[in-house]
């Protein structure tokens, strides 16, 4: 079940998104939503690199959780 709201947006990022939508060749409402469920879907997915790194972590590791996110960030850069 879908749900009309009502919200603000930068006119630039809204402009983005139209066009995108336009080139995507679907409604602005889909592009939108599936931007909003990607970004849900990645707090999920950082809670689940935050639970891995403690438990990692447990077993004596000398690396901090911001030493581990560091390098996993520069491979993300690197692909």
């Amino acid at each position: 079940m879908k749900k009309k709201i009502g919200t603000v947006l930068d006119m630039e990022i809204l402009t983005k998104a139209k066009e995108r939508a336009v080139r995507d060749g679907r409604p602005l409402s889909d592009l939108l939503q599936d931007a909003l469920a990607a970004y849900l879907q990645g707090d999920a997915a950082r809670g689940d690199f935050e639970r891995a790194c403690k438990l990692f972590c447990s077993h004596g590791s000398g690396l901090t959780l911001e030493e581990i996110d560091e390098l996993l960030q520069e491979d993300i850069l690197a692909l």
